[in-house]
């Protein structure tokens, strides 16, 4: 993990782990009228797999995990037969040429967050137990520059650590494994990278620091992270959709830093928007994106009820 080119390359990756992550962006739509048909949901027994079917369009939804390792695979047939006859396909950032661009972005904006007053130095904000942490983890070649960021870099940085400790890797992630399935199919895009950016790097300098803080914490306690991380993948392995459905419920009420469940929902109400789109479109579309957008009351699902688009 010392290697500055392989911990680049780790940082950027991290882009793809916006599962729990948020944007502010919201619009205002109107409710559907009440005497239009409306879609139906139906629950398919592959893993994390819905279907969005109304007349003779269908959506049909894989709830994705960013992080994954060999355990994951292969997909399951029908599942890999839907996408490869899918008349649509759409992902969270895109196929590869959209994936392409996080190095140069991600580098732009970390350009953005360097604070050159030294006062903002997280040396000044972190304790001595907190900054050894870090460069035990990092090695003090690499963290020292870190410290002179805004905090979501470090946290990006740190939370990748934790999820090497666990055995996963975003580069394994279903996303990525269908985004390069996908080879140069058009894969549209529910949010663009600059987007995923602003998530990765929103909140105010207290609330990034509160985030910085509670990482270096979970990795002092790495066994306790990897065991959540582990029950993470266990559940999403068996297909137990409801069980999933609190552990991530509660993993998001123990945040206090900056909200991810408001923003989760008003990401939600923007895609349900999209899914829409893709109804009147007509025809197969496969959606693969993060799961925790598909399950809770403020999922997608729940977001097109209430909009009159899904029974």
């Amino acid at each position: 993990m010392k290697n500055p080119k392989k911990l680049l390359s780790y940082v950027l990756s991290l882009v793809l782990l916006f599962s729990f992550l948020t944007s502010c962006a919201t619009k205002n739509a109107n409710l559907k009228d009440e005497n239009e048909p409306k879609a139906v949901l139906i629950r398919h027994p592959e893993r994390m797999l819905w279907e969005i079917k109304k007349d003779d369009a269908s959506i049909y939804v894989l709830g994705t995990i960013h992080v994954a390792d060999k355990d994951f695979y292969p997909l399951e047939d029908k599942v890999l037969e839907i996408f490869d006859k899918a008349d649509r396909l759409v992902s969270e950032l895109g196929g590869l040429p959209e994936i392409g661009t996080i190095q140069e972005k991600f580098q732009i904006r970390m350009i953005q967050s360097i604070n050159i007053s030294p006062e903002k130095d997280l040396s000044n904000f972190l304790s001595e137990d907190e900054m050894n942490v870090v460069k035990q983890e990092l090695g003090e070649g690499i963290a020292l520059p870190l410290f002179k960021f805004n905090p979501w870099v470090l946290t990006v940085t740190l939370t990748q650590i934790l999820y090497t400790k666990a055995g996963l890797d975003p580069q394994n992630g279903i996303d990525m494994h269908l985004v390069n399935r996908a080879g140069k199919r058009k894969v549209e895009a529910l949010e663009t990278i600059d987007e995923q950016l602003d998530i990765l790097s929103s909140g105010s300098f207290e609330e990034q620091l509160y985030d910085l803080k509670k990482t270096i914490d979970d990795l002092k306690n790495a066994d306790n992270t990897v065991d959540l991380l582990t029950k993470l993948k266990k559940l999403y392995l068996e297909n137990n959709r409801e069980d999933l459905k609190d552990f991530i419920g509660s993993l998001l009420d123990m945040s206090e830093g900056i909200s991810q469940e408001v923003l989760l929902k008003a990401r939600n109400i923007v895609w349900a928007e999209r899914f829409d789109e893709y109804l009147n479109k007509g025809g197969t579309t496969l959606v693969f994106a993060g799961l925790a957008h598909f399950i809770g009351e403020d999922s997608v699902f729940e977001q097109m009820r209430i909009k009159g688009i899904l029974e």
